[in-house]
């Protein structure tokens, strides 16, 4: 498929299906995500993939309890927004989805977030080139990850991605394209 088409086609998705797909897809999804430039050439990133329903249970647990307290402290702008757009506190995604993958950054490299970001980008455009859908879900903590998937604390958790075919029951949401490109300088008209 056509880049364009991909980038254009992409879209967050928060219902799954329970549709299996080989492992190998995923690995390539992921070699993908390697192919991505990074500062120093240090890549500074692993990917850890969940496939185990109880710590996908346990992850959607802890995320939830997160969100909720996030959502009750947020602005009104916010809450506004997800209602809008009828994002749930309730997080089967994470479940539903047959695999997570927690990307997460060493922090003492170069780069290490703008580069695991790159990363993340190449990643969903391959699963989308996959015919599969993604989220690229930041819930407001996720020190947690460290104890529950044993990740090191030199490597800080950005963010988990959820990966499947969407389900019937999944929205394509409307990308917002306002005016977002200038020429020699920023124009607000």
């Amino acid at each position: 498929m056509n880049l364009y088409t991909l980038m254009k086609n992409r879209r967050s998705i928060r219902h799954f299906s329970d549709k299996k797909f080989p492992r190998k897809t995923i690995e390539l999804v992921l070699n993908a995500g390697l192919l991505a430039p990074s500062g120093a050439d240090k890549k500074p990133y692993v990917y850890i993939i969940i496939d185990d329903p109880v710590l996908k249970e346990k992850i959607k647990d802890r995320c939830e309890e997160i969100d909720k307290r996030l959502f009750a402290n947020s602005e009104g702008w916010f809450k506004k927004w997800m209602l809008e757009k009828q994002i749930s506190l309730e997080k089967n995604f994470l479940v539903d989805a047959p695999y997570l993958v927690v990307v997460a950054g060493e922090t003492n490299k170069p780069y290490w977030l703008e580069s695991t970001w790159l990363s993340i980008a190449y990643i969903v455009l391959a699963a989308e080139n996959e015919k599969l859908a993604t989220l690229t879900y930041t819930p407001g903590e996720m020190d947690f990850l460290h104890d529950l998937i044993e990740i090191p604390f030199n490597f800080e958790p950005v963010v988990i991605i959820p990966i499947g075919y969407p389900s019937k029951r999944a929205s394509k949401i409307n990308k917002n394209n306002k005016k977002k490109i200038f020429f020699n300088r920023y124009d607000s008209d």
